[in-house]
């Protein structure tokens, strides 16, 4: 099992506008046990409408000016987050990366988070998110430590919108994708060195959705549920985690929640379940 501090429920939805993901953050908190201390976010259910071209930007601000000050109090070395939406960790993050200079940043999701809030076709900051850590966003979202590109891995990216597209190119980010999965699962660590610190961010929406469409933004022709598992195993193999988000689950929508149970186990937050009984493999929802 991976040793943290503190475990993290952030049920914040704001930043995708999707409720669904709120019940997420509990569902995900139910199904990972903890002895550790575990903080609940108090995050608002009310709406808030588009400023300066960001939905729910002052909500959003306020939960990640919370988090930061959790963050702050108790200094942690380690760090899960269940969210929630994609935003639900940033805080985190950027805590953990004054910790760990040149930490590695396995951004594990179908989108690339690569928006500023001139190039967003929605508003939404979930499709900012990265862009945020990476200095460039909203002056309210921005948090005072930054990424630089090298730090960051694009894994299962797959839908980007061109100046996503140009912004990865440009900074050469680099992303791994199905077909270099497919080759070999493992090539997702290359040029790491081993035990170097890490944290692996996960969106649920990397997988495939024929694999796991519990998620709010599905997203077709990903990584089937095998090979992503696969994938982060071999993270969590080769560096000393230091911190793990994850996020976009949507515990409603029917699906087999083995394919969940078996990515929990390869962030090594769950022990290996038992094999399901007949009939017992979809769920109309963990509520």
């Amino acid at each position: 099992m991976w040793q943290r501090d503190v475990d993290l429920v952030v049920p914040l939805w704001q930043g995708c506008d999707d409720m669904r993901v709120a019940a997420g953050a509990s569902a995900l908190a139910r199904l990972v046990a903890t002895a550790n201390p575990r903080m609940h976010i108090a995050v608002s259910d009310g709406r808030r409408g588009a400023v300066d071209g960001v939905h729910h930007l002052e909500l959003i601000a306020r939960t990640m000016r919370q988090v930061r000050t959790r963050m702050a109090r108790r200094n942690p070395a380690r760090v899960l987050t269940l969210g929630g939406d994609c935003v639900s960790d940033l805080a985190a993050l950027e805590h953990l990366s004054r910790r760990y200079p040149g930490m590695a940043v396995y951004w594990v999701d179908a989108y690339p988070d690569l928006h500023t809030p001139q190039s967003s076709p929605t508003g939404l900051v979930q499709g900012m998110a990265l862009r945020l850590l990476l200095g460039e966003g909203h002056p309210h979202l921005l948090g005072a430590s930054r990424l630089v590109p090298s730090q960051v891995k694009l894994i299962g990216a797959r839908v980007a919108a061109p100046e996503e597209v140009e912004f990865v190119r440009s900074r050469r980010i680099e992303v791994v994708d199905t077909t270099r999965l497919t080759v070999d699962a493992r090539s997702v660590v290359a040029g790491q060195q081993p035990g170097s610190p890490a944290y692996i961010h996960l969106n649920l929406g990397a997988c495939d959705p024929q694999d796991f469409p519990a998620v709010a933004f599905p997203a077709p022709v990903g990584p089937r549920a095998a090979l992503l598992t696969a994938a982060v195993a071999a993270i969590t193999a080769h560096h000393t985690v230091v911190g793990v988000g994850v996020c976009e689950y949507t515990p409603a929508v029917a699906h087999d929640v083995t394919v969940l149970q078996s990515l929990l186990q390869a962030l090594r937050l769950v022990d290996p379940a038992p094999p399901p009984q007949e009939g017992a493999r979809e769920v109309p929802g963990v509520l």
